[in-house]
């Protein structure tokens, strides 16, 4: 799916599956996309408001630090269909093809459970905030919906590890180039 994805990245895959990675795009990358710009608009309007009309956004870091919360999780489960998380590969030059296999099954398997862990706590903590009605300081915003957003992103970036734990990528000869972007 990834030499699919990475060669023809606006065309459905050949055998009639669901491309993950484009339904993930669609939404989850437009959301993000839509609160990097409005971020970037928030900071704007803060900084003319601040420096030349002397009158900053009133509740501009509460919002900051929301949609930077709400961007970051919104982004995992791209990074996680992607494989894009950090790794450091210091075994798998001495290890055999069939043994890095299994390496990777194990972390992607690792991966679920250790997320499916975020995604119970975060559920648990933004059913609690919803209880208490906790909200910001200023603004009032209540904060169990990015508790929940942050609970679901790790519940679904912990089933596409799953996936990837059950059946992990094969490395074949000459699927290195999809990594420069040769078409």
């Amino acid at each position: 799916m990834e030499k699919l994805r990475h060669r023809f990245p606006n065309q459905p895959p050949q055998d009639g599956g669901l491309d993950i990675g484009l339904l993930l795009n669609r939404t989850l990358g437009v959301g993000a996309a839509v609160i990097l710009l409005v971020l970037a608009l928030i900071t704007c309007i803060d900084v003319i408001g601040r420096y030349f009309l002397d009158a900053p956004l009133s509740g501009a870091f509460e919002m900051t630090e929301l949609l930077l919360a709400a961007l970051v999780f919104m982004a995992l489960p791209l990074t996680t269909e992607r494989n894009e998380h950090v790794e450091v590969d210091l075994l798998n030059m001495a290890l055999s093809p069939r043994s890095q296999r299994w390496l990777s099954a194990f972390a992607g398997l690792f991966s679920a459970a250790l997320l499916a862990t975020f995604s119970w706590r975060l559920f648990t903590h933004a059913y609690h905030s919803a209880l208490d009605g906790a909200v910001t300081n200023a603004l009032e915003i209540p904060l169990a919906p990015f508790g929940y957003l942050a609970g679901a992103a790790c519940l679904l970036s912990a089933f596409i590890a799953f996936l990837r734990g059950v059946q992990p990528p094969f490395d074949h000869p000459g699927d290195e180039d999809h990594l420069e972007g040769a078409p």
